[in-house]
C-alpha cells in the first residue's frame, strides 16, 4: 500500500499531506475495473444500428465475461437532445450497472470557470437520482480528464466535490478507444471489409500495447502492479469489439473488479478523498512528478483520420 513518509495535518477542513509517498506491496495486483463514458450516446452510428443496440451489445459482453457492476458516466444533455436514448440508461440500470456523473454537457473544466463547471455537475444530478433510486451515483469522471488549468480552479472544484460527497473516477488504463468509432461508421457506410478488418486488428493491438505501457509505468514507479481503472466509451465499434477486448484482458492475467474495489488501492487516495490536495491520478502524472522518461507509444491517429475518406 502507499504509506506516508511525512506527516498529515488538517488545515481549514483540508487534509494536507506533507512529505513523500512510497508504494509497497499490493495484494490486488493485475485487477482491472472497466468503466464507460458518454452514456447514453457516443460517436456516430454505422448504417442501420441504434443506440439501444449498441448498449445491449455492451451489456451482453460485460455479462458474459462476468464483469462486476460497471459504472457508466452520464452526460444528461444527450437525453435532452435525443430523448429516445433514455432507454439506454434504463437498460444499463436493469442489467445491474450503476451510473455516475460526467457533467451535464461534457464540459471541459480547463476552458470554463469553476462555478460554471460546478453548475454543470449539479444540473446532471436530478437525472442520476431518478435513474439510481437511492444507490451510489456520487462518482465523477472529469470530461477530457481535465481537472483544471489553475491550482485555484482545481482545488476549488475538489472542495465542491468533497462537500457533496463525490469521489473521482480515476483512469490508469486508456488506449483512446473512442478514436475508432468514427472511422468504423465511415467504413461501414462504404462496406469496406478490408478497412474494418484493419480497424479490428489495430484496436486490439492498441489495447495490448497500453497494457504493457501502463504496467511498465507502474512497475517502474512502484515495483509492482496497482489495481487499474480502464476508460472506455459506449460507441458502436467499442460494442463490436468488447467481447474480444475483455478476452484480451483475461489472457493477459487480469481479474475484473468493481470501480470501488479498484479505487481501494492506495494509488487512488486523491480520488476517493477530494479533501486531499490534488495529487497524481494517472500513472503518467505520477511518472511526470518524478521526471521519469515516458515510453514511446504507437500513434494510430493519422491512419484512423484518413481511412475510408
Amino acid at each position: 500500500m502507499r504509506v506516508g513518509l511525512g506527516w498529515i495535518a488538517s488545515v481549514a477542513g483540508w487534509i494536507v499531506v506533507v512529505g513523500g509517498l512510497a508504494l509497497a506491496g499490493n495484494a490486488g495486483a493485475q485487477q482491472i475495473a472497466i468503466t464507460f463514458d458518454d452514456l447514453p450516446a457516443h460517436g456516430p452510428l454505422p448504417p442501420g444500428e441504434t443506440r439501444m443496440e449498441v448498449a445491449k451489445k455492451v451489456i451482453r459482453a460485460l455479462d458474459r465475461a462476468h464483469v462486476p457492476p460497471t459504472y457508466g458516466f452520464v452526460n444528461g444533455i444527450l437525453v435532452q437532445q435525443q430523448p429516445e436514448t433514455i432507454g439506454v440508461l434504463g437498460a444499463w440500470r436493469a442489467a445491474g450497472n450503476p451510473l455516475g456523473n460526467h457533467t451535464w454537457s461534457h464540459m471541459n473544466l480547463n476552458q470554463h470557470s469553476a462555478e460554471q463547471f460546478e453548475g454543470d455537475i449539479t444540473q446532471n444530478e436530478q437525472l442520476l437520482q431518478l435513474q439510481m433510486k437511492g444507490k451510489d451515483w456520487r462518482w465523477l469522471r472529469y470530461p477530457y480528464l481535465a481537472e483544471g488549468d489553475t491550482a485555484e480552479k482545481k482545488m476549488g472544484v475538489r472542495a465542491f466535490l468533497a462537500e457533496r460527497g463525490y469521489k473521482i473516477a480515476g483512469v490508469t488504463m486508456s488506449f483512446s478507444d473512442y478514436e475508432w468509432n468514427e472511422p468504423y461508421a465511415r467504413c461501414s457506410e462504404e462496406r469496406n471489409r478490408k478497412a474494418i478488418a484493419w480497424l479490428e486488428h489495430s484496436y486490439l493491438r492498441a489495447a495490448d500495447e497500453d497494457i504493457g505501457y501502463e504496467r511498465g509505468l507502474a512497475k517502474e514507479l512502484y515495483g509492482h502492479d496497482i489495481s487499474y481503472v480502464l476508460l472506455m466509451h459506449i460507441g458502436a465499434f467499442d460494442a463490436r469489439m468488447l467481447p474480444g477486448l475483455l478476452d484480451l484482458y483475461k489472457r493477459r492475467g487480469f481479474t475484473f473488479v468493481s470501480l470501488e474495489q479498484a479505487e481501494a488501492d492506495p494509488f487512488y487516495q486523491y480520488d476517493v478523498d477530494p479533501r486531499l490536495l490534488a495529487g497524481p491520478d494517472t500513472l503518467e502524472g505520477a511518472a511526470g512528478e518524478k521526471h521519469l522518461p515516458m515510453p514511446q507509444r504507437e500513434d494510430f491517429g493519422k491512419k484512423l483520420d484518413s481511412i475510408c475518406r
